[in-house]
C-alpha cells in the first residue's frame, strides 16, 4: 500500500539512535532525521528563547508569528498528509476565537481562569467540523468541491456576524456578537490565565510571557504531531492520499480518516484563533473569515511545503513575517500582490514547497534519507 511510504528506508534507521523519545518523532513521513536535524533544531529553539532578551525582539509581534505556525500546522496535516484542500481554513480559527472571548468575557470573573475558555475554543470548531465532515465526507465529495464548499461556508460565517450588531439580539450573556466591530466589550476579552482562587497566572498577549508560553506550546504541539504522523495513523492518511480506492479495498473506512484528521485540523485551528484572541483581546468577523485570511493559510503552507509538518511552519512564520514587513513598510496596498508573486514563484520553481527544496538539499549535504515525497519530488524535476 501506499502508505508504507520509503521501502528503501532500512527498517533498523533509528537503532543509532539511543534515546526512545527521538525513535517516536522520527520516521519517512517527516523531513529532518539523525544528530544534524536536531542539533539544528536545539539551537534555533535556544535562540529564540534567548530573543527577547538578547536580540531585542518585540514579542507582540513575533506572538503573531507563532500563532500561525498553528494554523499552518493544521492546514498542512490536512491537505498536505490526507489531501484534502479546504479554502476555508481559517473557518475554524474564528469560531475558536469567539468561542474564546465568549466564554472568557462570561467566566472569567467567575473563575479567575481561562481553562474552560480554552477549551471551548478548541472543542467548540472540532464539534462543528465533526458536524460539517461527516456531511462532506459521507457524501463522498472530494478535491475542488469540498475547497469550495469550505470557502463559502467561512464566507456565510462572516456574512452572518456582519449582521450582529443589534444588542438586544445578538448577545451570549454578557458578550455581544458585535457585528463588524467584533465582540464586545473588547475590555472584557481576557488573556490566557491559568490557576485557580489566589494562585492565577495571567499571560499578556503583548508581553513576553505569552511569547514564551506561546512557543513551549508549538514546540510541544509540533513535536506530538510528528509523534502521530510517523504512527500507523500517519501512514493511513498519506495512503488515503495517494490511493483512496486502494486504501479501502485493505479493509480501512476512508471517511473515518478522513472525518478524524478533519476535526484534528479543526482543533489546531481553534486553538490558534484561541491564542490569537487572547493576544489581541479583540475578534471581529472581517479579520478571520474572510478569503483573504483563507488564502493566507494555503499561501503559507503552499510555498513552505505541504507535505512536511516542519516546511508548512516555517513557510508560515517567514510569509508572516514578510507580509507584516510589507503593511507596515509604507506599502500595505502590495503586500497581498507580493505574496500572490511568491506562490506563483515558489508553483514554478519548487512545486513541493520552498523549504522542501532547501531541506533536500541539505539532506544531500548531510547524506541523510528524505521523505518519500521528497524523492518523488526530485525525480520529476
Amino acid at each position: 500500500m501506499t502508505g508504507r511510504a520509503d521501502e528503501t528506508t532500512p527498517v533498523n534507521s533509528h537503532a543509532k539512535i539511543p534515546f526512545g523519545f527521538l525513535r517516536l518523532v522520527e520516521g519517512p513521513q517527516t523531513m529532518g532525521r539523525g544528530w544534524p536535524f536536531w542539533t539544528g533544531f536545539a539551537i534555533v529553539i535556544l535562540l529564540a528563547f534567548l530573543a527577547p532578551t538578547y536580540f531585542g525582539i518585540r514579542p507582540y509581534r513575533v506572538n503573531e508569528f507563532i500563532v500561525s505556525g498553528f494554523l499552518a500546522a493544521s492546514l498542512s496535516i490536512l491537505w498536505g498528509y490526507a489531501g484534502i484542500l479546504s479554502l476555508g481554513q481559517a473557518a475554524f480559527f474564528g469560531v475558536g476565537g469567539y468561542v474564546f472571548g465568549i466564554i472568557g468575557i462570561n467566566l472569567f470573573d467567575a473563575t479567575g481562569n481561562t481553562h474552560l475558555a480554552l477549551a471551548g475554543g478548541i472543542l467548540a470548531p472540532t464539534v462543528f467540523a465533526a458536524f460539517v465532515g461527516a456531511i462532506m465526507f459521507f457524501a463522498r465529495l472530494k478535491g475542488v468541491y469540498i475547497a469550495i464548499l469550505m470557502l463559502v461556508l467561512s464566507l456565510l460565517l462572516e456574512t452572518f456576524m456582519l449582521q450582529t450588531a443589534d444588542p438586544e439580539v445578538y448577545r451570549i450573556g454578557e458578550a455581544l456578537l458585535g457585528g463588524a466591530n467584533g465582540l464586545r466589550p473588547a475590555s472584557d476579552i481576557p488573556s490566557v490565565a491559568f490557576g485557580w482562587g489566589e494562585a492565577v497566572a495571567e499571560i499578556n498577549g503583548r508581553r513576553e510571557g505569552f511569547y514564551y508560553f506561546a512557543l513551549t506550546l508549538l514546540i510541544v504541539v509540533y513535536l506530538g504531531l510528528r509523534m502521530l504522523l510517523n504512527s500507523s495513523f500517519g501512514y493511513l492518511l498519506v495512503a488515503v492520499r495517494e490511493d483512496p480506492d486502494r486504501t479501502e479495498t485493505f479493509g480501512y473506512d476512508v471517511r473515518l480518516i478522513q472525518l478524524a484528521v478533519f476535526c484534528l485540523s479543526a482543533a489546531l485551528a481553534g486553538l490558534a484563533g484561541s491564542l490569537d484572541t487572547a493576544r489581541i483581546n479583540r475578534v471581529d468577523p472581517e479579520l478571520v473569515f474572510s478569503v483573504s485570511a483563507n488564502i493566507m493559510v494555503v499561501i503559507w503552507v503552499a510555498v513552505g511545503g505541504r507535505k512536511d509538518l516542519t516546511t508548512a511552519i516555517l513557510g508560515a512564520i517567514t510569509l508572516e513575517w514578510l507580509y507584516l514587513w510589507l503593511t507596515t513598510s509604507g506599502s500595505p496596498e502590495y503586500a497581498t500582490l507580493v505574496m500572490g508573486g511568491i506562490l506563483v514563484a515558489a508553483m514554478l520553481i519548487a512545486p513541493e514547497g520552498v523549504f522542501v527544496w532547501i531541506g533536500n538539499r541539505l539532506g544531500r549535504l548531510f547524506g541523510r534519507s528524505r521523505t518519500p515525497a521528497a524523492k518523488a519530488a526530485e525525480a520529476r524535476q
